[in-house]
Parts: C-alpha cells; sequence; structure tokens
C-alpha cells in the first residue's frame, strides 16, 4: 500500500511538471489564456491522462459522465461530481493532487456529494 501511495504522489508530482512547461511554452508565444481557463486546462488533461490508468477498475459511469460535463462547460458548472465507488474516490484523489500540484485552490474541484436529510417524524405529518 505504502508503495502505492509513493508511486501515485510520484506520478503526479511527473504529470504536473510536464503541465507546468507545456503552460510555459503556450504562454510564451501569444496571449495568455485566464487562470479559470488554465485551470481548467490543467484540469482536462489531468482527467485525459489519469482517467485510462483507472478505466476496468470500478469507476462509474456517472463519475465519468460528471467529470466530463464539468469540464465541457469550461470547469463553471460548479461541484456536482460525487466519487460513490473506491476507485471513484482513488481517480478523485489523483485529480486532487494534480490540481493541487498546478496550483488550483481544493475549491476549484468538482467533486461534492449532496446528501439529503432523513425525513423526521415532524416532517411526515
Amino acid at each position: 500500500m505504502r508503495r502505492l501511495v509513493s508511486f501515485s504522489v510520484l506520478l503526479c508530482l511527473v504529470v504536473a511538471g510536464s503541465w507546468s512547461a507545456e503552460a510555459a511554452q503556450s504562454t510564451a508565444g501569444g496571449t495568455a489564456p485566464t487562470w479559470p481557463r488554465q485551470k481548467c486546462d490543467f484540469y482536462a488533461k489531468a482527467w485525459h491522462k489519469l482517467l485510462p490508468m483507472s478505466e476496468g477498475k470500478g469507476v462509474t459511469a456517472e463519475f465519468i459522465t460528471g467529470n466530463e460535463a464539468f469540464i465541457a462547460a469550461g470547469c463553471s458548472n460548479g461541484a456536482d461530481v460525487c466519487p460513490s465507488s473506491r476507485a471513484d474516490i482513488e481517480l478523485a484523489n489523483r485529480l486532487t493532487m494534480a490540481a493541487m500540484n498546478f496550483g488550483t485552490a481544493s475549491s476549484f474541484l468538482p467533486f461534492v456529494c449532496r446528501q439529503r436529510p432523513a425525513p423526521t417524524t415532524r416532517d411526515a405529518g
């Protein structure tokens, strides 16, 4: 388990380093994209690099659809992706580490699991 965690952290650091180099190259030749656009571009790259490593390991269709909708909306449709399986949670953790490594705040990420409160006896009658 320790080896897996170390590998995941190392992988995220390597991937984040390559994104930083890509960002520097893309801004050197023209107008710089806005910070929200950069964050979304970085997140999309992380998603497309990390998802194939998790496919076939229990990532749910809802988790994939939610992330793809978030990216398609320019990462501006709010947090509405709930990791529900163990594989979803592991992928969400990797995406979170990658996002933090390229400088976004954790509030940027689309992950939230909204729980509806259980009805109380006062609500029933």
